[in-house]
């Protein structure tokens, strides 16, 4: 297999074939196993990546990620077949606000069959994915996690909802919510004003860090298309949007503000602060350039394969994340709410106040 794939060297004076050495394999699921391989002198990872392609078919695999494990060694990350062939079910909402943890909100499960989950306090969320996709999915699956902290006033949603489809049925519940275009500019400017006053709040009381609280809560700005407020949209809209969202992007984490974009067709125009966003989703893509647009530069290469997920509605919420630590594509899977579990979310989330809601735009 190695020497079917240019992954061999020869030495120059003897001509002996060197090939590289399989160090250990683990199989984490049925569909997926880890090869680990230590490379030969000269040998980088990046030559591995630009071979993983011929690796998939000598290995008749989905897919081959390659992922960088310690100096000359890597792992092979194998997908042998689809490994979500169910839909996932949403836990139970949190019954109180102790119960509910927005340092690991559950999203859904990796491709390793494991918990797949990501902290929402104090991080900007990107979701990436062509229509039909199952963005709003992960949307959802932050919101259950936060509905007791809705109700006791601990969270605060402002919605941003252009398209005024889906995330209407979150009226209910936002502290804010705007569709038309002058609207989200004043949602916008609102959002950054309030950052602005937590920032001289915490200033006064001589704090670094911010705690959630009901005098200082948690500011969750949902964006449903955030091309349709920052690159094609009208043109006042644009400019209005621009000219906070990346300030908001930069300094609200450490305020108690984060932010969940999703968009459709990720360009520069319209997601230049793409690094801004710690947690990064590219579901179901229609490009192969608009995996490295969301996900960063050469994750296609890497492993993440999403504009090569089928279009069909059993592979709604099936995408790719980078692990942090390792810089390398894992293929996961958001849970499934469907009309039941969200009009549960509304229920237990009822803001308790309001008269302090504000339904920007009907």
């Amino acid at each position: 297999m190695a020497e079917a794939c240019n992954l061999v060297t020869v030495h120059r004076v003897t001509g002996v074939i060197n090939v590289p050495r399989i160090i250990r394999i683990r199989s984490h699921s049925p569909s997926t196993e880890t090869v680990y391989v230590r490379l030969l002198l000269g040998q980088t990872p990046k030559l591995w990546e630009e071979a993983a392609d011929a690796l998939a078919v000598a290995l008749k695999a989905e897919r081959v990620g390659v992922e960088r494990v310690r100096p000359q060694v890597i792992a092979l990350i194998v997908q042998r077949s689809e490994p979500f062939t169910q839909v996932i079910i949403p836990p139970d909402l949190p019954g109180d606000a102790d119960a509910a943890s927005l340092g690991r909100v559950y999203l859904g499960e990796t491709e390793h069959g494991t918990d797949w989950n990501a902290p929402l306090l104090g991080q900007h969320w990107l979701v990436g994915g062509a229509t039909g996709s199952g963005k709003n999915s992960v949307t959802w699956m932050a919101l259950r996690a936060c509905a007791p902290l809705i109700r006791d006033g601990l969270v605060r949603v402002h919605v941003i909802n252009p398209k005024g489809t889906e995330l209407n049925a979150l009226k209910p519940v936002s502290y804010r919510y705007a569709e038309n275009d002058a609207d989200i500019v004043e949602l916008m400017g609102s959002f950054w004003e309030t950052m602005q006053g937590r920032k001289r709040v915490l200033a006064e009381q001589g704090r670094r860090t911010f705690e959630m609280s009901r005098e200082t809560p948690l500011d969750l700005l949902i964006i449903d298309e955030l091309g349709a407020v920052t690159g094609y949209g009208d043109r006042s809209l644009t400019r209005g949007v621009q000219a906070v969202l990346p300030l908001i992007l930069s300094q609200s984490r450490a305020l108690g503000g984060s932010v969940i974009g999703a968009l459709q067709e990720p360009t520069k125009d319209v997601i230049p602060q793409r690094d801004l966003f710690s947690l990064r989703v590219c579901l179901r893509a229609t490009s192969a350039g608009h995996v490295d647009m969301v996900l960063g530069e050469d994750m296609r290469r890497r492993g993440a394969l999403a504009d090569e997920i089928p279009n069909v509605p059993a592979s709604a919420g099936i995408g790719f994340v980078v692990k942090q630590r390792s810089r390398t594509p894992m293929r996961v899977r958001a849970a499934y709410c469907d009309d039941s579990d969200i009009a549960e979310l509304v229920r237990v989330a009822g803001w308790p106040h309001t008269e302090l809601t504000t339904a920007v735009a009907g």
